[in-house]
């Protein structure tokens, strides 16, 4: 069986915490990469993995990304996702997905950074396509294949911004990311029995003590402890680990026993390079 683990890079949400970085998670089979999502810290993050030993594979092997969707938390980093390993010695072009509106997006970070690449490839020894991205906007379903992994979008409910959900099949077994989300009726058939699902939360006991606007944006766009659970018991992934956590003053432990409280699978609250096996 070929080795497949998860790498948690970010953990946390759009607010800058000291010990997470925004949102990134990295699937690699056989020693390949595959990112998802590009928040603040993220290219930081695999540095720092390979330094502690974590991983053998390092920033040049960054060469697939799919977004879940194009708030700055899940995207900010993509400058950095490209030239850093760039400067490191990547020299192929960032294959990645995402929705409507990702070209352009992408167009503009090459377009900011003109002077930059101008220069880099005039004075320094520089790859011709390291820094280049291949922006690709997709729609729900089979997005895609190669010899290691396969690739399906779940279209995700996070208000009226185009969003996505990813189901990432492995030799190993199946990982289920949800991106920003609420819940979906669709999502429990789709991802039910994966072996990991990494999913966002908000603490439910906390909720009421946030301002009424931001109560009625998280329980539109975002799904609670309680929703979780809910969510996990159709699901029954043998591994749910929480990222994207709103913890509004809990401790982590307290986060996954809300979770726990009325689901009965195994829980936890995944911190940054955090590293999981997909099989057993």
């Amino acid at each position: 069986m070929s080795p497949s683990q998860v790498l948690i890079l970010g953990s946390g949400t759009p607010n800058a915490e000291a010990d997470r970085v925004s949102s990134g998670v990295a699937i690699a089979v056989d020693g390949q990469p595959y990112l998802f999502d590009c928040g603040h810290g993220i290219v930081q993050r695999v540095v720092q993995a390979h330094a502690r030993g974590l991983i053998a594979w390092d920033s040049t092997n960054l060469t697939r990304l799919f977004l879940t969707h194009l708030h700055a938390d899940h995207t900010v980093g993509l400058p950095d996702l490209l030239f850093t390993p760039w400067i490191h010695g990547r020299e192929e072009t960032l294959l990645a997905f995402g929705p409507a509106g990702f070209k352009p997006m992408a167009r503009h970070i090459l377009a900011a950074y003109a002077e930059n690449i101008r220069e880099h490839r005039a004075a320094h020894p520089a790859s011709d396509d390291g820094y280049k991205i291949d922006a690709r906007e997709i729609k729900a379903g089979s997005c895609y294949q190669d010899s290691r992994i396969q690739v399906h979008a779940l279209k995700a409910d996070h208000g009226d911004l185009a969003a996505f959900s990813y189901k990432v099949i492995t030799p190993a077994g199946a990982v289920v990311i949800s991106g920003d989300t609420k819940p979906v009726s669709a999502f429990a058939d789709w991802a039910r029995g994966c072996d990991i699902l990494i999913h966002e939360v908000y603490s439910s006991s906390q909720f009421a003590n946030q301002p009424p606007a931001w109560q009625r944006y998280h329980s539109r766009v975002h799904t609670s402890t309680a929703e979780l659970a809910a969510l996990a018991w159709a699901v029954r992934p043998r591994l749910l680990l929480l990222y994207h956590q709103l913890f509004w003053g809990l401790a982590p432990a307290a986060l996954v026993e809300e979770v726990t409280s009325s689901y009965d699978g195994t829980v936890i609250s995944a911190k940054d390079l955090d590293l999981f096996d997909v099989a057993t």
